[in-house]
């Protein structure tokens, strides 16, 4: 952790004002939402995963964990949990869980490939078990696709099924696509699959580095700030809005990549989303091994763990404002370069997704935007 982070403690020597208030609020905030990682099984092998060091093996969370976490997180009144892996689907406590929280009065999000939705008794039990959100991660247009990014030529069929499936039940449904270069390529597949699978609403993330374990960080260049901000101000963005879809779009690039006037209209259309988690300081990842991970994308970098941190709410909250971790989420809002600290711009991009400032410096991420 010390050494993937060097960069983040010098990455700026001052806060704009508002900034350093929501620092100081960090400190002592009550998480307003979770992720549970139950599991690191996976039955895809997507290019682009956080978890692609593990092979879709790993780690798996044990079922008494998992409710004493759901108890921890319910007394921060919570609205909903959200579950992830690997592929939660897969793990064998998974209907057990869910039941549990929506004992404990919450919610349940369910962050899937939605490969086991397809079966139609193992949705009718997620019916009845309570889930009542499913994000489907769509990883391609096709067989081929599937085959391409995600190791899975039958993927695609199945998921199809499974968002049919799912648009008969109670369970509020959202297609989430991480854009990766396949992505981009077969741009035009992509919106037609859009207009055609009857979902109701939709969310594009996109590609980001991924930390190893080993503290090298990969990524495919190809989709770094300068080449795809074209494709989303020209290509990506127009086409969605004039298929007249419900959706968001994460915007992880600092806003120098984008006109003011193109940035000012889709905030204004509601069609953004972003805060990058180590930004807000108001969520909390936890792994299968109960440790708290900065975010998603650093499985080999935890910051505490439960039942050695803290056991109870306020353990957490005091071990959430000790001066280490406090400390650490003040470094990871500070302003990543010069640049960025005069810009008017900063106090809503806030520079953007820190993987890339790990990954590349100022010379790729800060642009002047001259189109």
């Amino acid at each position: 952790m010390e050494r993937i982070f060097e960069g983040a403690r010098h990455l700026g020597k001052k806060f704009i004002e508002n900034q350093i208030e929501r620092g100081k609020e960090a400190e002592v905030l009550k998480p307003k939402l979770a992720w549970l990682t139950v599991n690191h099984r996976c039955n895809l092998h997507c290019e682009w995963c956080y978890q692609k060091e593990l092979g879709g093996k790993g780690k798996t969370m044990p079922k008494e964990l998992a409710k004493e976490l759901v108890d921890l997180l319910a007394a921060f009144n919570m609205d909903f949990l959200v579950l992830i892996g690997g592929e939660p689907s897969l793990w064998e406590h998974f209907f057990t869980l869910v039941k549990y929280i929506r004992e404990k009065g919450m919610k349940v999000t369910v962050v899937s490939n939605a490969l086991a939705f397809s079966n139609q008794k193992f949705l009718e039990k997620t019916v009845r078990a309570g889930v009542t959100n499913i994000t489907v991660s769509v990883k391609g247009t096709s067989s081929a696709e599937y085959q391409e990014t995600a190791g899975n030529a039958g993927g695609y069929d199945v998921v199809c099924r499974a968002i049919r499936n799912i648009q008969k039940t109670p369970i509020i449904q959202m297609i989430s696509v991480t854009v990766s270069y396949s992505t981009i390529q077969n741009w035009s597949a992509m919106m037609e699959f859009l207009k055609g699978c009857g979902a109701k609403f939709f969310s594009f993330s996109f590609e980001k580095p991924v930390v190893l374990s080993d503290g090298r960080i990969t990524f495919d260049d190809r989709m770094m700030p300068d080449k795809v901000a074209p494709f989303i101000h020209e290509v990506m963005y127009p086409s969605l809005v004039e298929a007249g879809i419900d959706f968001k779009m994460e915007f992880i690039f600092p806003h120098c990549h984008y006109s003011q006037e193109f940035i000012d209209g889709v905030e204004k259309a509601n069609h953004a989303f972003g805060g990058c988690l180590l930004l807000r300081s108001n969520g909390v990842v936890f792994d299968p091994e109960g440790f708290v991970l900065p975010c998603n994308h650093f499985i080999g970098y935890p910051l505490g763990k439960y039942g050695v941190d803290f056991k109870t709410p306020d353990e957490f909250l005091r071990w959430r404002s000790e001066p280490k971790i406090s400390g650490f989420y003040e470094n990871t809002m500070k302003s990543p370069c010069g640049e960025c600290t005069e810009c008017e711009r900063w106090g809503k991009c806030g520079s953007g997704c820190r993987l890339f400032w790990l990954y590349r410096g100022p010379k790729e991420l800060i642009k002047k935007y001259s189109r």
